[in-house]
Order: C-alpha cells, then sequence, then structure tokens
C-alpha cells in the first residue's frame, strides 16, 4: 500500500486528490496498474503525510503521531453477492413474505449455502462464516436450531411460494415441462421415505419421489414430493389437478417423457382440457417403428421427422443424429462385452457340469438383457451328456453368432423416437412437436443441477415437514440458478452458473481501517490480485459488476454502522 497523489484542473483551478492505493499487475497486458483503497483527502494533511512515512519504511503504526494503518481480515464476496443481486432482483422477499424479515434472512444464508457450498445445516456456519454475509447477518441468524424453525415454517408455505413463481413468471404459460426424479436418505426412520425405483442406483436406500414443473424457458414453476414407492405414472393426476386448482390455468401443453403416462393418465389430462406432447415407451416405439412400411421409413430417413394416425391418436416420428450415435456406440459396446461373456460361458460349460439347459439359458437371457443387445444373438445350447431334463446339470455347448438381419432392423430405428400428442396437425407441424418435445431436456437439466450441484441428496431429515422444506429450499436455489443462468447466456457466457459463482467468491473483500487518535475510518476493497482481476472482467462481460458492486457497498455500510 501506498498513499497516491494525483492533480486535475477544471476552469484553471488545481484539485488535488490523495488517496490509500496498492499496486497490481494487470494478467492481460502484465503492466503495472495500481487500485484505489481509500480517499484520504478530507484528513488532515499531517495525518497523511505520516500515513506515507509509515508505509514507506514498512509499518503501519505511528506511534508519536497515534496513526494506526491495518489490513483487516478477508471475506469471500464476489460469488455470494452474485447470489445476493438475484436474490433482490427477484424480489425474494416477496416471495418469502410470509417469514418475518429475520426468517427470510436465514432463507437467504441456506439458499446460498445450496448454491456455493452444498452441506448440513450444522455446517451452515462453518461455511459462511468466511463470507460477507456472515458479518452482517447476527449470529443467531446461522444457528442450527433457528434454520431448522425456519424451515418448520417454510413448510407451511409450501404451496404459497410456488402459486407467487408461477403467478410473476407467467399469465398463463403455454408450455410446461414435466418430470420425475428420486432422492434417497441416509437412515431409516424417514417419514414418507420407502423403497422404490431408484434413478440414483441405490436400492439399498429409502426415499422419496420429487416432481418439478418448469415453463417454456425451464425455469421451476412448481414441485412436489411423494412417498418413496410413487410409480412416476400415478404423479400426474397429482399435477394436473395441481395445475388446475392451484394455479388457475386452463389451457396448456405439457410435455412429458417415456414411461410417465398411463391411458388413464392421458384421459386425465383430455378431460383437463391440456393438450399434451408425450414419448412413448421404449418397447412400444420400437413395435411402431419396426411396422413402419417400406416407403414410409424411407420418408422417414430422407425427412428426419413423419406423421401417422393410429386408433385415432396422432404419433409424430422423429429422429436425433445424437441419439442415433449413442444408440451406435452403446449396441457396438454391448456387441463386444457380450461375445466376451458368451465365450466364457460357453467354456465354462463345457468343461463341466456347472449349469442345467435352463439356468444356462437364464444366464444367457441375462447377459444380452444387461448389455443391451437381445434380440441380437442367436445361440443354442445343446447337451454333451445324457440327461432327462433340461432341469438336470450336464455339460453342455452353447454355439452362438451375430444375428446380422436383426443387427440391420436395429441400426434401421437407431436415433428414432416416437411421440404421441393430441395437438392439431394444422397448427403444429411434425417438425414443432419435435422441437417442442425436445424442450424437456430443460427440466432434465433442472434434475442434474439439482443433484449434481445444489445436492439434494442424499437427505439427512427425517420429518415430512422438513424434508419437504429441504426439497423447497433446493428448488428456491435453482430457480435463483436457472434467473442467472438465462442472464449470463444472452451476454455469450456458456458455463455453468454454479461452478462460475464458486469461481468468483475467490474474488474477496479486505478491510482497511485507518485509526487517528480516538476516530476510525473503515473502507472494504476488492482483493483483486490476478485472479481477482480475472474475475472482475467476467463479472463486467456479463454485465454485473457495477449493482455487485453497490450491493457491496450497501452490506458493508451496514457492517460499519
Amino acid at each position: 500500500m501506498f498513499v497516491k497523489r494525483s492533480w486535475s484542473y477544471y476552469k484553471g483551478k488545481k484539485y488535488t486528490t490523495t488517496q490509500l492505493a496498492e499496486s497490481y499487475r494487470d494478467p492481460k497486458t502484465g503492466q503495472t496498474r495500481h487500485r484505489v483503497l481509500m480517499t484520504l483527502s478530507d484528513l488532515p494533511e499531517h495525518v497523511i503525510e505520516a500515513i506515507d512515512q509509515s508505509l514507506k519504511q514498512g509499518e503501519t503504526v505511528v506511534p508519536d503521531r497515534d496513526v494506526r494503518v491495518t489490513a483487516g481480515d478477508t471475506v469471500s464476496g464476489a460469488g455470494l453477492l452474485s447470489i445476493y443481486r438475484i436474490w433482490k432482483q427477484e424480489r425474494m422477499e416477496q416471495l418469502l413474505s410470509t417469514l418475518t424479515p429475520a426468517e427470510r434472512e436465514s432463507m437467504l444464508a441456506m439458499v446460498t449455502q445450496r448454491i456455493l457450498q452444498p452441506g448440513s445445516k450444522l455446517s451452515l456456519k462453518e461455511q459462511l462464516g468466511g463470507s460477507i454475509l456472515s458479518r452482517v447477518l447476527s449470529k443467531k441468524r446461522l444457528d442450527e436450531n433457528e434454520l431448522y424453525r425456519v424451515m418448520d415454517k417454510l413448510h407451511e408455505s409450501f404451496y404459497d411460494i410456488q402459486h407467487r413463481i408461477q403467478s410473476r413468471e407467467e399469465a398463463s404459460p403455454v408450455l410446461l415441462l414435466y418430470d420425475c426424479t428420486s432422492t434417497y436418505f441416509e437412515g431409516e426412520c424417514a417419514e414418507d421415505a420407502e423403497y422404490g425405483y431408484s434413478r440414483d442406483k441405490r436400492w439399498d436406500r429409502y426415499q422419496v419421489v420429487v416432481g418439478l414443473v418448469c415453463n417454456g424457458d425451464g425455469v421451476p414453476i412448481a414441485c412436489e414430493v411423494w412417498p418413496g414407492s410413487t410409480p412416476d405414472k400415478n404423479t400426474v393426476s397429482d399435477q394436473v389437478k395441481m395445475l388446475q386448482d392451484r394455479f388457475s390455468i386452463e389451457k396448456v401443453i405439457l410435455v412429458g417423457d417415456k414411461g410417465m403416462y398411463h391411458e388413464a393418465a392421458i384421459e386425465e389430462i383430455e378431460k383437463a382440457g391440456f393438450d399434451y406432447i408425450l414419448s412413448t415407451e421404449w418397447r412400444r416405439q420400437r413395435n411402431l417403428l419396426e411396422a413402419m412400411a417400406p416407403d414410409q421409413m424411407s420418408i422417414f430417413d430422407e425427412e428426419g421427422v413423419v406423421q401417422w394416425e393410429e386408433d385415432g391418436k396422432r404419433y409424430v416420428g422423429c429422429v436425433s443424429e445424437l441419439k442415433r450415435r449413442r444408440a451406435k456406440n452403446r449396441r457396438e459396446e454391448g456387441m463386444t462385452e457380450a461375445e466376451e461373456q458368451l465365450e466364457k460361458l460357453s467354456e465354462t460349460a463345457r468343461k463341466g457340469r456347472y449349469y442345467c439347459w435352463t439356468r444356462l439359458r437364464e444366464k444367457v437371457n441375462e447377459i444380452l438383457q444387461n448389455e443391451g443387445v437381445r434380440g441380437l444373438w442367436r445361440v443354442d445350447i445343446s447337451a454333451l451328456d445324457e440327461t432327462e431334463s433340461p432341469e438336470q446339470k450336464a455339460r453342455l455347448q452353447m454355439v452362438f453368432e451375430a444375428d446380422e438381419e436383426a443387427i440391420s432392423q436395429r441400426e434401421a430405428i437407431e436415433g428414432k423416437y416416437v411421440l404421441e400428442t393430441s395437438l392439431d396437425a394444422g397448427e403444429y407441424s411434425p417438425q414443432k412437436v419435435d422441437e417442442t418435445y425436445r424442450s424437456l431436456a430443460e427440466t432434465e437439466r433442472a434434475f442434474r443441477h439439482i443433484k449434481s450441484f445444489l445436492k439434494i441428496r442424499p437427505v439427512h431429515h427425517y420429518k415430512r415437514e422438513r424434508v419437504r422444506a429441504h426439497v423447497l429450499i433446493c428448488f428456491l436455489a435453482y430457480y435463483l440458478v436457472k434467473k442467472m443462468e438465462l442472464q449470463m447466456r444472452q451476454q455469450g457466457e456458456e458455463r455453468e452458473v454454479e461452478q462460475l459463482l464458486r469461481r468468483w467468491d475467490r474474488l474477496g473483500l479486505s478491510q482497511i481501517t485507518i485509526e487517528v487518535g480516538d476516530q476510525k475510518r473503515e473502507e472494504w476493497q476488492w482483493t483483486l490480485g490476478e485472479e481477482g482481476q480475472e474475475i472482475q472482467d467476467e463479472i463486467k462481460q456479463v454485465g454485473w459488476w457495477r449493482s455487485i458492486a453497490a450491493h457491496k457497498s450497501g452490506l458493508t455500510k451496514q457492517l460499519m454502522k
């Protein structure tokens, strides 16, 4: 640090400015630049001179002049202030109006932790202890028992908060994306936690099912929690009823993924007066595609889309080159892996009486099923020893070869998928139906964020109210993340928001204090350095720097009161 004096002239008059500054090297040009930490112009000249001399001598204290210059603690800031910025911009105080101002501060802390450094409520105080937020909020706001009390009260507004979000997003959304996932528990005594189909591959854990509704931009507007054994199909009727009763939505297009809808659910959607675009289940898709006439498949291959009606329903066949490449890779890898396993199994069965015919056939089917290539191999099993029944163990000979005809049929439908829709063909072309369905990827992406970055799993709560409050906190965190993402994408920033915010939080704030006698002046300044300068440039590029700096000034003023 050093004392910097600068001059300017205005209408022939000379003006002098005295500042406390520090040097840094510009990472782009390599040039040395100055950063202002504090303005000293209003201090007496002898005090300024004392500060200048002490800094030149490498000291921060000048006893004979009773002057002290101190560089205090450094706290993380830019990432957190970015969250605080969107919190204010989205008027979260209004969304959480059922909570008191103090309780909303605790909510800000819990949502911020979920985005920057997901962890338990017990660890929140420690994790945010080195941030500007912990200096502004009272310690009670970060106390574990207080956080749990706020969660209990938050649950009482579970639906009210969602209703406020939906009402501010769009008066009558045309497109709604719906999907389900599951999240598992640590422990065995959680309310509503049950065994069920686990998307996390944790069959050994109790879970709950979480449903998420997003609008066409991928902004979450509603969520729900069901017991862990609830099938996806059973959640659809609840969501249709929710859209009608809670949100008073009259006209909407529901977009959903394969396996989530049965005939009763579709009837419920139509009864509500809603339209839908649904991906059919894989077996149904395969049967429909394989039943296509050669000329129909030829049009499909040429144009990449085809439509037809069957039993009064409209179907749209689509093709994705990305899905085709993935399916081809999975098939080729599966064929290679299956061949290796079949060779080992064949050798084992030929050498000893380890299998009966029935069990060996089951083992073969299991291998082909696991590798996703069932129906692509011809496998013949015969006994090398005399046996009285297929259930008797014997040495067995197994001959297998790839079924080239079946492989060709599989290859012809790879990358293709079938959608069922109630939309009128005159208003929605096959291409538009496909384009609308692909927006469902935004909901799938939302779940990936909530699971990977915001870490909704595992759930450590056991009370039903707190489990639902935990889901709602993750929901609100992703709501803010998505809002930030939409702003960033407009400025060409394609990186994941959570990763970027965690990097930005390395740009901290340092407390600079000057004490003159019994008077004290404090300033909080950015600790830029080389990496800090790069972060500042990134924030400026998305157009957030001025508002973040303004929020920094507002919060630090609270610290100096």
